[in-house]
């Protein structure tokens, strides 16, 4: 192998590591709240963590409202991290996230 042929493939590796760490570094810094991508959002919260309190389950819809469909029942007591809310037709909306599952819950799931 000539000298240059070896300078290359030191320069390249090189800049391929300064690139995988710039990136998992980007990624590290971004905060929670832009992993949300939901467009129903009408007001961002710093990451907080509620507890279902309603009954015995509250339902985890698709969207903001009662018309979408239920993705998921979270039981009282769980915790739901939520990111943002969404004010629809009288109703205050969390989108949070449960488990793996990310969605919508009313505001009577929590108080």
């Amino acid at each position: 192998m000539s000298f240059s042929t070896l300078r290359i493939r030191k320069a390249v590796s090189g800049l391929t590591a300064a690139t995988a760490l710039a990136l998992g570094a980007t990624v590290l810094a971004a905060p929670s709240a832009s992993a949300v991508d939901s467009s129903g959002c009408t007001k961002n919260i710093k990451d907080q963590t509620l507890q279902v309190v309603q009954w015995d389950h509250a339902d985890m819809h698709t969207g903001p409202g009662y018309s979408y469909k239920v993705k998921k029942s979270v039981f009282a007591g769980s915790d739901v991290r939520v990111y943002c809310t969404a004010y629809k037709k009288g109703t205050t909306w969390y989108y949070g996230k449960s488990g793996k599952t990310k969605g919508w819950m009313d505001t009577h799931a929590f108080f």
